[in-house]
């Protein structure tokens, strides 16, 4: 056999494979028929979604809905903010800057002193161990 008959065989060859690979593709794929069956089921589900959640007054879901009356949600505590609660009785913004307090130390005289009090007594223990080392 030589090159070009070689040639012509992988040609027919890849052609067969082509068609069966297509024959089976559309076997799989579903009908026009069944994709507007499908797209008018799909619709169908939609519009009673969004009646039950218009009648429910919201997603029964969200976490800040439950034990609401339906329409009734919480606003942020934070004067000025109407924005929804998400924790704490805050929106998200203010719990944020809120957590964010209580892990940083707060600045005032109570840290002032504290930091004041400590840097104190590390000197003192610093001294200490200095007049140590010339005494020996």
């Amino acid at each position: 056999m030589n090159a070009r008959d070689l040639g012509k065989s992988l040609e027919q060859l890849i052609e067969e494979i082509v068609l069966k690979t297509a024959k089976a593709v559309a076997k799989e794929l579903p009908s026009e028929e069944q994709l507007k069956l499908l797209e008018e089921r799909t619709k169908s589900i939609e519009v009673t979604l969004s009646h039950i959640l218009k009648k429910s007054g919201g997603n029964p879901l969200r976490r800040s809905n439950r034990g609401r009356k339906p329409g009734e949600q919480r606003i942020c505590s934070s004067a000025g903010c109407n924005r929804p609660v998400v924790a704490r009785g805050m929106c998200s913004m203010h719990y944020q800057r809120w957590r964010a307090d209580q892990q940083t130390p707060k600045s005032g005289a109570k840290a002032a002193a504290k930091t004041g009090a400590k840097a104190a007594a590390k000197s003192k223990a610093v001294k200490a161990k200095a007049a140590e080392k010339k005494t020996d």
